[in-house]
């Protein structure tokens, strides 16, 4: 992999004065401020950004943010009391291609205080491209001096500095070459321009177009609620990138919505994945393996292909492995397996990642045209089942 990565500098000699500066307040002499909202599984925040302080930087950066380039990357460098920096690695920590670098713009009088919103680079001074770096402090090493450029401040963070700090407090590791990665992934979901209108295309989808009406209706687990099932699969790299975009879509849905995973099975090695997460669901601890497991799959690339290294990942999450093994080898876990193969074909599902919304109607990626507009197709079809749920009173089953 390229190294893209924030040069750390002289960082490890600063003063202890230089430790306790914790300044937000710089300002740019900029009239023309632009503002740039981000959502992240973590939460959102806001960018001011400066295109009279640094004009390149900032054209660079929003045309970025105008081709949804940050959709769908990592924060994957987390430094406590230094730097948080993302946007241009994808979910497996994957590096995105990018447009041509930039010239440096250091000199414009900004500095790497707290808050601050400065591009990374390389040793060389113009090589910062899409990458960008918060600052959690002040980084006086960052800031251009006598000695030579430094690293381009263009904005500072202007509403959410709760959710960087969050950020920068997450439990990190290594994986490969790269140091400091958040152990569960920081994805930024949604980048644009505060303040500009966001007009939907389509307000109606259509049957057959957007979504399929299955043959034969599904019985849901809950008739007084609207449920929704994404069905999925640990070892699906495209379901790990939706998984992302899930976890920012599904607190916004009501009480009367039933949302659930549901492990799709049609091969051995669906089969096996899908064992395992029944058998976090027997034991209780499926909300504190979902997502460690997904990670663990797709972004550090572990080889967990036999019962025998579920058990050691189990292990490493609290689950003693005698009990592991007997709830994984249990008969209740081997129905909920064989029913989930009965479930494939109920659903009618050709792969995975897929909802089936009110055990009623399916919503595919191929369809919705992209895993995050599914979101879109499945918001659309809830509305329409709660409209059906107020005029009989009852929302699923047959």
């Amino acid at each position: 992999m390229k190294n893209i990565a924030l040069w750390f500098l002289a960082c490890t000699a600063l003063t202890a004065s230089e430790f306790a500066l914790s300044d937000t307040d710089q300002s740019a002499d900029d009239s023309s401020t632009v503002a740039v909202e981000f959502v992240t599984t973590e939460g959102s925040f806001e960018l001011e950004l400066y295109p009279e302080s640094a004009p390149v930087t900032v054209n660079n950066f929003l045309e970025y943010v105008d081709q949804d380039f940050y959709e769908e990357t990592v924060f994957h460098r987390v430094i406590p009391r230094f730097v948080i920096q993302g946007g241009g690695l994808g979910p497996q920590l994957n590096e995105k291609p990018t447009l041509p670098p930039i010239e440096n713009e250091s000199n414009n009088g900004l500095k790497n205080i707290q808050g601050a919103v400065a591009m990374a680079r390389t040793d060389d001074p113009n090589s910062a491209a899409a990458q960008f770096f918060i600052n959690l402090r002040h980084n006086p090493s960052l800031d251009a001096n006598a000695d030579g450029p430094g690293y381009t401040v263009f904005g500072k963070v202007s509403r959410g500095m709760d959710v960087i700090r969050k950020i920068s407090q997450l439990p990190t590791t290594t994986v490969g070459a790269l140091e400091d990665v958040p152990e569960q992934p920081v994805v930024i979901t949604s980048v644009r321009r505060s303040g500009v209108d966001q007009v939907a295309e389509q307000n109606e989808f259509v049957e057959g177009e957007d979504y399929v009406v299955l043959k034969q209706r599904v019985a849901t687990r809950n008739p007084d609620q609207i449920e929704v099932i994404e069905a999925f699969s640990y070892g699906c790299p495209y379901c790990y990138q939706l998984e992302a975009h899930v976890r920012v879509w599904e607190p916004t849905l009501d009480n009367d919505v039933d949302f659930h995973h549901f492990h799709a099975a049609w091969n051995d090695s669906m089969r096996l994945y899908a064992q395992a997460f029944f058998t976090a669901r027997e034991l209780g601890v499926l909300e504190q393996i979902h997502v460690p497991l997904f990670n663990a799959l797709q972004a550090q690339q572990r080889q967990l292909t036999s019962p025998k290294m579920l058990a050691e990942f189990f292990t490493e999450h609290g689950v003693e492995q005698a009990r592991f093994i007997e709830v994984f080898r249990s008969s209740a876990v081997q129905q909920h397996v064989a029913a989930a193969e009965e479930r494939v074909a109920e659903y009618e599902l050709s792969g995975v990642p897929q909802f089936i919304v009110n055990g009623k109607y399916r919503v595919d990626p191929v369809r919705a045209e992209g895993r995050k507009e599914m979101l879109d197709v499945v918001d659309y079809l809830i509305d329409k089942e709660r409209e059906l749920l107020k005029s009989s009173g009852s929302a699923g089953g047959r």
